[in-house]
């Protein structure tokens, strides 16, 4: 199977922010040639807002619109969505370029991204986006991008979290979502026993890695001050390829890398490395096909 790597260069539909730049500077870095240096075949795609930033809520709405063409079309020609983003937001975009119907949903994050509109304290968009694609908030919104069939809870799996608002705490705890917490760079429970029980739910998923769900020694350019405690890069490596071996994985995205808060390239060479391993699982899973 190809690669279509798509590039969002945007955050919540704003191409100003430290994190729109993290795409571009990936596939400047040679995410295509790691690609073809596993055997497979890259295309890049570019997603151009086109008309100015007016709004958060407006331009995340027509980013979103036109990625979903570009995942649309990549499936159309068996090609796998690997979308490099600068925020979360596009998430609802990604799912509404197929039906996924009976898709689950693999998000690693060191924030819950599970406010709404009545709990949220900063008000953030893209703090809302795991709640937006679950069918919690912002339903009609969604709906005017593409398919919108909301992700059911106990279809969805959160992994890293270790920094939760305390009424999104307490909206999660009641939620049907399955929660792996990171402290102190260690699971509070099992990743692979939970994986498996998602697999019950689900027998295909979307992936998202937000890079902050890894710790600020790997990773300290994103968006926000990173979370101490967070997943080393072979626990990521080693997650990565577990979702893969259980789950056909439909797209994946990774995102809010910020070259702008970077150190010694540390975020930089994480982000590759990870796009190397999720070029290796793709093509590993297209041979099981």
């Amino acid at each position: 199977m190809d690669i279509c790597l798509i590039q969002v260069p945007y955050t919540m539909g704003d191409e100003r922010p430290g994190s729109s730049k993290g795409p571009e500077r990936l596939v400047q870095a040679g995410a295509t040639k790691l690609i073809a240096s596993k055997g497979v075949a890259a295309t890049v795609e570019r997603v151009d807002r086109g008309e100015p930033f007016r709004d958060s809520g407006n331009a995340s709405l027509v980013v979103s619109q036109r990625l979903a063409a570009i995942v649309r079309r990549a499936i159309e020609a068996g090609q796998f969505p690997l979308v490099l983003a600068g925020g979360c937001d596009v998430s609802k975009g990604i799912l509404s370029g197929f039906d996924h119907a009976g898709c689950g949903v693999v998000w690693f994050d060191a924030h819950g991204d599970f406010n709404t509109p009545e709990t949220t304290v900063s008000g953030y968009f893209d703090g809302m986006s795991l709640a937006v694609i679950t069918g919690q908030c912002y339903r009609n919104y969604w709906a005017q991008i593409g398919h919108s069939t909301p992700i059911a809870e106990s279809a969805t799996l959160m992994v890293g979290v270790r920094d939760l608002d305390p009424a999104e705490k307490e909206r999660l705890d009641h939620s049907a979502i399955q929660v792996v917490k990171w402290r102190e760079g260690k699971p509070q429970s099992d990743l692979q026993t939970a994986l498996d029980k998602l697999a019950q739910r689900a027998p295909e998923v979307y992936l998202h890695i937000d890079m902050d769900s890894l710790d600020p020694q790997v990773a300290p350019g994103v968006v926000f001050d990173p979370v101490s405690g967070g997943l080393s890069l072979e626990d990521m490596e080693e997650a990565i390829r577990a979702v893969f071996v259980r789950f056909r994985v439909r797209a994946c995205t990774l995102a809010v890398y910020n070259p702008e808060r970077d150190q010694d390239d540390n975020t930089l060479r994480a982000g590759l490395r990870i796009i190397e391993v999720l070029a290796e699982s793709a093509k590993a899973q297209d041979s099981k096909n």
